[in-house]
């Protein structure tokens, strides 16, 4: 079992998101347990049940709480995403890497998501923590600049970071409303688009946790 943690000082950067479209894809390729760790809000349990009689996960979903009471949590799946509930401290932040084969930082490239980055990942690089990458999420398309800079200022500074980015697209809001994957948006041609994003995100994070 590997488990893949979705984690952010910062909310409002694509996490939920991250965590369900990454076991969508994950879900193509071998067992995958979705688990959402927010008690209180549940964004990914709401976003993933929302649709009755839905066929488009390829995953199953439940709470920590729920994960945690089991004799052997994580036993006969081959990826477990965990959707943290964000805000953690920085001791959990780099307990939470040392429990996982990769820890993924979502972030948007604007000032205030910038901001919450650098507080997820100052504890991780102060712990010597290396299986953590960050993944530009919402990036606007040309001319803006914002996402290009932003990877630039982590590549000088010897951030890893997934080669691809994760584009602005309605489409995303539409999918977590409706309940279904985002793929599965009718009318959106960015729709594809995003999915196609996260799919070559996906084959990276199979090749790191291998």
């Amino acid at each position: 079992m590997k488990l893949i943690s979705v984690a952010s000082e910062k909310g409002g950067v694509g996490k939920t998101t991250t965590a369900v479209t990454l076991a969508a894809h994950l879900g193509q390729q071998g067992r995958t347990l979705l688990v959402d760790a927010d008690e209180r809000l549940r964004s990914s349990v709401k976003w993933t049940g929302k649709k009755e009689g839905y066929a488009g996960w390829k995953f199953e979903t439940t709470l920590f709480s729920a994960f945690m009471q089991l004799p052997e949590p994580g036993a006969g799946y081959d990826y477990v995403v965990l959707d943290t509930k964000g805000g953690e401290g920085q001791a959990e932040l780099v307990e939470l890497a040392h429990n996982s084969a990769l820890l993924i930082v979502p972030t948007k490239p604007d000032g205030v998501s910038a901001d919450g980055l650098v507080a997820t990942l100052e504890p991780l690089i102060n712990a010597g923590v290396r299986n953590y990458r960050v993944l530009l999420t919402d990036v606007p398309p040309a001319p803006n600049s914002d996402g290009l800079d932003l990877r630039l200022e982590l590549d000088e500074g010897s951030i890893p970071v997934f080669s691809r980015d994760i584009r602005h697209a309605v489409a995303i809001s539409k999918a977590a409303r409706e309940g279904i994957c985002v793929r599965d948006v009718k009318g959106d041609r960015y729709a594809k688009l995003v999915w196609m994003d996260y799919e070559l995100v996906s084959r990276e994070v199979i090749r790191d946790v291998r």
